[in-house]
């Protein structure tokens, strides 16, 4: 209420404020200009002609333009202020009504009834198979790969029926291939070619298998894997086709 009561007196105080400012110089304005009026008179008659001192000679011109000078430079001042104070005036009405619509407002949510608290939170959106898939293969790329093996796991867990599940599969066994894991990566890749053959990674599993199988020195398993893309996938895609070509000279396979 202290608050509400200062606001109301700072909106009828301060508009006033700027009022009895701008009457001042306004005041100011009109005594400058009846002093003007009385120097004119000092240089012209109202014939017209020059007027003259009491001992008949004429007033020193330059001394009065120069008054006039300043007195008009004065004026102009003066009314820039009052425009000043005008506009001044203008935004303290604006703020202080916005500031008393706001205290009104607090005001009456003060006197409306506080809804009781409840313990249950709001629900938080689930996110969609694409949102998930992507934000654990942004993870990915950015090698965090404990982060990504976490979000693949969860993704499989959480969308077994996602057309995505078979990537989200192949991806999963790379975050422990990458950090030299290759007994779980190779379960992950097997697991891809059985549960995900018709998936667009099924060949890119293969071949994986099979640098998998190199890398724990398995080398008959390895030379079968990579022997098995053409046949098994003839319609791969060159890379892949060409990488196991490559891989098994690396080998020798027989």
């Amino acid at each position: 209420m202290k608050k509400a009561a200062f606001v109301s007196l700072m909106f009828l105080a301060l508009p006033a404020m700027a009022d009895l400012q701008a009457d001042m110089i306004n005041d100011r304005l009109d005594r400058l200009d009846r002093e003007m009026t009385l120097m004119q008179k000092r240089i012209y008659t109202p014939t017209g002609t020059v007027a003259t001192g009491v001992d008949g000679s004429a007033p020193n011109l330059s001394e009065v333009y120069a008054q006039l000078e300043e007195q008009n430079q004065t004026i102009s001042d003066l009314t820039r202020k009052v425009e000043e104070l005008t506009h001044t005036q203008d935004v303290l009405k604006e703020q202080l009504e916005k500031m008393r619509a706001d205290t009104d407002l607090r005001f009456e949510e003060q006197k409306a009834p506080t809804p009781k608290k409840t313990d249950k939170k709001p629900e938080a959106k689930k996110q969609t198979d694409k949102e998930a898939y992507d934000a654990a293969y942004n993870l990915l790329i950015k090698a965090k790969y404990p982060e990504a093996e976490k979000a693949f796991t969860a993704f499989l867990k959480d969308y077994p029926d996602s057309t995505l599940t078979g990537n989200a599969n192949y991806w999963l066994g790379e975050t422990y291939y990458v950090r030299g894991q290759y007994e779980v990566a190779a379960g992950i890749f097997s697991d891809g070619l059985t549960k995900y053959e018709k998936s667009t990674k099924a060949p890119d599993n293969l071949l994986k298998l099979g640098l998998t199988m190199a890398n724990l020195n398995k080398k008959d398993e390895a030379c079968g894997f990579f022997k098995l893309m053409p046949e098994q996938f003839p319609k791969a895609a060159t890379t892949l086709k060409t990488r196991a070509e490559q891989e098994a000279k690396k080998l020798a396979c027989p």
